[in-house]
């Protein structure tokens, strides 16, 4: 294709990209204006690839789609976390940039052990003291606090590995 046929395709097709990358970014005007653009680049450096068998805005809507998944997963692996506060004085706080840490977190702990989860909970989420988490659970302390403890170890490890947290 010509640069005037892109051209073409970018101003007519441009408001309806946008709007489909609005709807992806939840309305943040200014993320979907950048990713639109990189959208567009993509489009063009790869327009050799296009051969027609779909319209032009399912082409472009593919595209916009990967666009927009990529930025998030580099966002996810960007984010900082300011402090994950994991000590016993203070267990029941976790502190972040940002508010996907909690929902992670939940959802590396249905990955672990009962037991491990519950634990974890307890002590992360209801700073509840080891001598409370034995009783609850039927474990010596001793035993709560060596599940505590391996417990955030893997769930640090995971956050790390397979959310992009660096911790």
């Amino acid at each position: 294709m010509t640069d005037t046929t892109f051209d073409e395709i970018y101003s007519s097709h441009y408001l309806y990209v946008r709007k489909f990358l609005l709807r992806l970014c939840k309305g943040n005007e200014h993320m979907a204006d950048d990713l639109t653009q990189e959208t567009f680049f993509q489009a063009y450096i790869s327009i050799h690839r296009f051969e027609g068998n779909s319209r032009v805005e399912t082409w472009l809507c593919s595209i916009a789609q990967n666009v927009f998944l990529v930025s998030v997963r580099k966002e996810k692996k960007h984010r900082r976390i300011k402090e994950i506060q994991m000590t016993d004085e203070n267990a029941g706080y976790i502190m972040q940039e940002g508010h996907y840490l909690e929902h992670d977190v939940m959802l590396v702990l249905k990955q672990l052990p009962q037991l491990t989860a519950k634990v974890l909970t307890y002590r992360l989420f209801h700073n509840t003291p080891y001598a409370e988490i034995s009783k609850l659970l039927g474990v010596s302390e001793s035993s709560a606090k060596v599940i505590y403890h391996r417990g955030r170890i893997k769930l640090k490890e995971i956050l790390e590995k397979e959310y992009g947290y660096e911790i």
